[in-house]
């Protein structure tokens, strides 16, 4: 299951189980009333003497059964069915198929495109990604007809301060830019290319985040067998510590077959950060093995705190000099928490 999806689903089971436990979860009864401001009053008894009393309890107050909302139970049960598929691999090594587009090109910019006067034309502006860490130069390609110049301006989300303007360059029937990184880049910026085509002047405006490194992938070491588990050592030079997740692809050839993912406290200075394969996404006569499309993400450590991202000074690294034939062919085993969680899952679906 995608990420987005599960982290989605993830806080729809919270916000269940929350409302489960809480003891506001009760029957609402809804009024058909079109007066919304009416308020259902305690049934009063008039008496000769106009004095108003409020009717005697005859019979005990009953509790009420909770019920939770059919829509609520079936997210529930959708959830923990994609959760039990989950559980039958490890969770820090799923399997990676070509439909996972989210984690074979996590820093994916999707183009921007305007038509010009001729509706049947447009523009594109198009990024070599939309998430940067310093140095990297900010690579843009604006394609289009009739275009006889372009610049662009990058500028501060929030303040809208200029920071920068140079025009593209023509290059085979396109124009390109590229723009040196700076320290002093905000987090948020906005590039605005003006494009001008027939006498016009056509604006294709993108939002990118530019930041500091957090760490740097410096290498991978050998790989080793421990188990059921393909076990490789990442060695990254932390900038600043934190709670790290590391993220990989692994491929046979062109073929992918896991998201790898590792999570790890690091202090500053070069620190080691295991990643582990489990054998259920290793085919026993798989070739050409080789990790890549390295993502160093310093995670959240509040709500206030944003992401922060390192670099890779790794492309690719091929998994040599391993025999799969000494893995424990054994099936993942789920922890005591990951049963809990399914357990809960289920109850609530169940209701």
């Amino acid at each position: 299951m995608k990420p987005r999806m599960f982290i989605i689903l993830m806080f729809v089971a919270v916000g269940l189980g929350y409302w489960w436990l809480s003891g506001d979860a009760e029957p609402v009864q809804v009024q058909t009333d079109t007066n919304k401001n009416t308020l259902a009053k305690a049934p009063l008894v008039i008496k000769a003497n106009a004095t108003a009393e409020v009717a005697p309890q005859t019979t005990p107050l009953q509790k009420r059964d909770r019920h939770i909302p059919v829509q609520m139970t079936e997210a529930a049960e959708h959830i923990a069915q994609h959760y039990e598929q989950q559980l039958q691999f490890a969770p820090y090594s799923q399997p990676l198929t070509a439909a996972d587009a989210d984690r074979l090109t996590p820093n994916h910019f999707y183009p921007v495109t305007i038509p010009t006067q001729n509706i049947d034309e447009v523009l594109t502006l198009k990024l070599s990604q939309y998430r940067f860490v310093y140095p990297e130069p900010i690579e843009l390609v604006l394609t289009g007809s009739d275009i006889y110049s372009a610049t662009v301006t990058v500028s501060e989300v929030d303040s809208n301060k200029v920071l920068t303007t140079q025009s593209l360059i023509e290059q085979e029937g396109s124009y390109t830019s590229r723009i040196k990184g700076k320290k002093t880049f905000p987090r948020e910026l906005q590039l605005t290319v003006r494009a001008h085509v027939r006498g016009d002047e056509i604006p294709l405006v993108a939002q990118i985040h530019y930041m500091k490194p957090s760490a740097e992938l410096l290498n991978l070491e050998q790989p080793q067998v421990q188990g059921s588990d393909l076990l490789v050592y990442a060695r990254l030079k932390v900038q600043e510590a934190g709670i790290y997740r590391f993220r990989a692809n692994l491929f046979s050839g062109d073929q992918p077959l896991s998201h790898v993912v590792a999570r790890k406290r690091l202090s500053e200075g070069t620190q080691l950060l295991p990643l582990k394969i489990h054998q259920s996404v290793l085919p026993q006569h798989a070739s050409a093995l080789k990790l890549t499309t390295f993502v160093v993400e310093r995670m959240s450590g509040s709500p206030q705190e944003k992401a922060r991202y390192g670099r890779s000074n790794v492309d690719a690294y091929m998994l040599d000099g391993v025999d799969l034939s000494e893995l424990s062919r054994v099936p993942y085993t789920p922890t005591e928490q990951e049963r809990q969680k399914l357990a809960f899952l289920k109850q609530l679906g169940a209701q």
